[in-house]
């Protein structure tokens, strides 16, 4: 199997108000990681967000290989299921070969919590947790901080 050179994953909000919907797209290369959000409505509690680092960091590219490591969990997934209310998470995967995996899951983010605990440890810590990657885990954090 070639290399993976690229790792795209894209979300979307599923089933809200406007006021909340979203699309958003996490990029992750070798040594860079972006970030692009976009509201259906922008306003002050929903505003456009886009960052981008550029790294030569062998931390940040042992955490790509461990990423790496882990995608065959997502490119050898062959259950089809499928929830209504909340949006897809796409995955395009680019080898260095130029051939490319792409698929959307119709699934809870979850489902690819190992995937995410990575990719979350590769965001910097000044930038929110890109909302594709949240996990139910994510939110129970914050439910104990309310108590």
């Amino acid at each position: 199997m070639e290399d993976i050179i690229k790792i795209v994953i894209k979300g979307a909000s599923g089933y809200c108000c406007v006021d909340e919907a979203y699309n958003d797209k996490v990029t992750i290369t070798p040594e860079s990681i972006s970030y692009d959000y976009i509201p259906a409505v922008e306003s002050e509690m929903n505003p456009k967000r886009k960052w981008s680092y550029k790294t030569n960091s062998p931390i940040f590219k042992m955490k790509y290989d461990t990423l790496v490591s882990l995608m065959p969990d997502v490119t050898g997934r062959n259950i089809d299921e499928f929830c209504t209310d909340i949006g897809g998470i796409e995955f395009v995967i680019t080898y260095s070969d130029k051939t490319k995996f792409h698929e959307t899951f119709w699934i809870p983010s979850d489902y690819f919590e190992s995937q995410f605990k990575v990719i979350k440890s590769m965001v910097p810590e000044c930038e929110y947790t890109p909302a594709v990657l949240l996990t139910s885990e994510d939110f129970e954090e914050e439910d104990e901080e309310d108590v």
